[in-house]
């Protein structure tokens, strides 16, 4: 069981592609949204909830914010830590720090906010329990099975 006190973090590694450059020969800024994204996907894979998403109960992105704090560029090895916020009734938060794995730089920090959805409905819906006790580290996902 996870320790309540400390959130779930998880750690994603990606190295810029040539394409996410920009005339200045460093990350774009939009591309961090892809980073952030990227590192969204493999964590809640990783917690097993991706497993979980159904046509009645998914997630889509409310909110995403990034505050810029220092350029990447071609070369550089970036870990993105997500952290679990705060997990409320319909939604839940995850929380982003982007660092240059070279010289621990801080590259950016973000935020973004998900809110459960049912697609067949087309409405926000309420967070399974279940799923805030995975975020909340007091419950492993239930084991999941390839289609």
């Amino acid at each position: 069981m996870h320790d309540r006190s400390t959130p779930l973090t998880f750690t994603h590694t990606l190295s810029p592609r040539f394409r996410d450059l920009d005339p200045y020969n460093h990350v774009n800024n939009a591309v961090y949204f892809t980073y952030l994204e990227e590192a969204r996907i493999a964590f809640i894979t990783q917690l097993g909830l991706r497993g979980l998403f159904t046509r009645q109960q998914s997630t889509v992105i409310a909110r995403a914010e990034l505050d810029y704090r220092a350029p990447a560029f071609l070369g550089d090895v970036l870990d993105i830590t997500v952290t679990v916020g705060e997990v409320r009734n319909s939604s839940y938060e995850l929380l982003y720090r982007i660092t240059r794995r070279q010289d621990s730089a801080l590259i950016a920090t973000g935020k973004t906010v998900q809110v459960c959805f049912n697609f067949e409905l087309n409405a926000p819906t309420r967070l399974p329990e279940s799923w805030r006790a995975i975020l909340r580290g007091e419950i492993p996902a239930p084991a999941q099975h390839a289609p």
